[in-house]
């Protein structure tokens, strides 16, 4: 074959394949065409960007999406919406299955359409406008009249329930639609009180996934904030009483009692306050969600109430045990370390076993705070530590060190200063001497000595087992 024709063909070839790449393949398959016809209208829900309802009797109600499953409504407060039923809505106004044929020859008038029970506009993504008429019910079916422009036809499944509910039951019922483990930063203020949290870096570790920022930079709890934010998470508002802007000191929320900001990153997700108590409803308070007023459980309230100690992690030193490279103790005469390379930990040139190398670590992690303390000055500042432990963990770069201190005169514990904690910390003796047991085993396993509890006198291990000596009978005692 001449080498023009072969050219010529494959370029119609590859013309063919285009088109029916680009645009036969997206064309509606001959079940689809003939779904759409039993349609009033086709509606790609993913393109509708706002929803405007008009119900004789009730106010406008105007939706606007922000993203998938997002929507805000407008108006007087604006909020954000709920989102799954402003997304249903959308997909029943597309799914509008037609009894008998399409029309467009029809008086509006014999069929309430003149006057709608409501009329929904949809306006998509590239301006265009689709208004949907609803009517009377027609007789002897389970279908209503809507219109869709100058197309009329009786539907079934007219979402008319949705279409006229009240304003508020619109709304969102939620504080917040962001998930909580895209929350990076929390404020709660308190009268003169602001405590300030962020998440790490590295939430997924275990030193600390939120630090304090406010009042102290300390370690934060984890436990405690993520209770928060899921309790926070949780709320539901289960009314949006009308309290105009001059009335919001006689609910509590001018000034509020408590406010939480909410971030992500730079974005502010949602500023909450909270009131005082609805004396109509026990367990109930009043809350302003960005503008809008609604009511809530009080069940945060214990959390927001509670003393910044709360707010502050409770363990000396949390230790991600997987990221965990290296560990090292000193006490007086006693040294202890090891080191993990390539996925197995050694001390001394010897492989020791890992629960024996981490102890250390889960040591510390598990050493309770009892109390905070100010931090050391003169003499007391230069004092030489009873005991020091060292610690690395993957993706550091300096060590974390727990130095040990004797407490001041008539308390009874350690003093225990470590690398990121503001203040020395007041601990139970028993942590320090469970440290220097752990240590001590260390060095042991370092020096291939068997544990202590393997260990027993020649004279036990080759003392023959003694005869069994005749059964004696013991006679009870007397009778009280």
């Amino acid at each position: 074959m001449p080498t023009r024709k072969l050219l010529v063909l494959s370029g119609v070839f590859l013309a063919l394949l285009a088109f029916v790449i680009l645009f036969e393949r997206k064309q509606p398959t001959s079940a689809e065409r003939a779904k759409s016809a039993k349609r009033l209208v086709d509606v790609n829900a993913e393109d509708v960007v706002s929803v405007l309802l008009e119900r004789p009797g009730l106010p406008k109600v105007e939706l606007l999406r922000r993203e998938k499953n997002r929507w805000t409504l407008k108006g007087d407060p604006e909020g954000p919406a709920d989102g799954f039923q402003a997304e249903n809505l959308v997909g029943d106004l597309g799914r509008l299955d037609v009894v008998g044929e399409v029309r467009t020859d029809v008086d509006p008038k014999e069929f309430g359409l003149d006057a709608p029970k409501a009329k929904a506009t949809l306006t998509f993504k590239d301006k265009s406008v689709k208004t949907f008429l609803f009517g009377q019910a027609i007789p002897g079916t389970d279908a209503t009249a809507a219109a869709e422009g100058a197309r009329f036809a009786a539907v079934r499944a007219a979402p008319l329930a949705a279409l006229t509910k009240p304003v508020d039951d619109y709304r969102s019922h939620s504080l917040f639609e962001t998930p909580t483990t895209e929350i990076t930063r929390l404020t709660i203020t308190k009268g003169p009180s602001t405590v300030v949290v962020a998440r790490g870096a590295r939430p997924d570790r275990g030193a600390g996934g939120w630090k304090m920022e406010k009042p102290v930079p300390d370690f934060a709890s984890d436990a405690f904030v993520e209770r928060l934010l899921s309790d926070l998470a949780s709320e539901r508002i289960s009314e949006f009483p009308a309290v105009p802007v001059g009335d919001l000191a006689r609910v509590g929320l001018a000034p509020a009692w408590a406010t939480v900001k909410l971030e992500k990153g730079a974005e502010i997700v949602v500023t909450i306050s909270f009131g005082s108590a609805k004396a109509d409803s026990g367990g109930k308070v009043y809350a302003k969600v960005g503008s809008v007023v609604g009511v809530v459980d009080d069940r945060v309230r214990e959390s927001l109430d509670t003393e910044m100690s709360a707010w502050r992690e409770g363990k000396v030193l949390p230790v991600d045990l997987p990221a965990l490279r290296r560990v090292s103790f000193a006490a007086d005469e006693l040294r202890a370390g090891a080191e993990k390379v390539d996925g197995a930990w050694r001390s001394a040139g010897r492989d020791i076993p890992a629960n024996v190398a981490e102890a250390l670590g889960s040591g510390i992690a598990r050493a309770e705070v009892k109390a905070f303390l100010p931090r050391r000055a003169g003499k007391a500042a230069k004092e030489k530590p009873v005991a020091t432990l060292e610690l690395l963990t993957e993706g550091e770069a300096p060590l974390r060190v727990v130095a040990f201190f004797d407490a001041p005169s008539g308390v009874t514990g350690f003093l225990a200063e470590a690398t990121g904690r503001p203040e020395p910390m007041l601990v139970d003796k028993s942590v320090l001497d469970d440290l220097t047991h752990q240590a001590s085993a260390l060095r042991d396993a370092a020096a291939g000595k068997p544990k202590e509890s393997s260990r027993a006198p020649a004279a036990e291990k080759h003392r023959p087992s003694p005869e069994p000596g005749p059964l004696v009978k013991i006679a009870p005692g007397p009778k009280k």
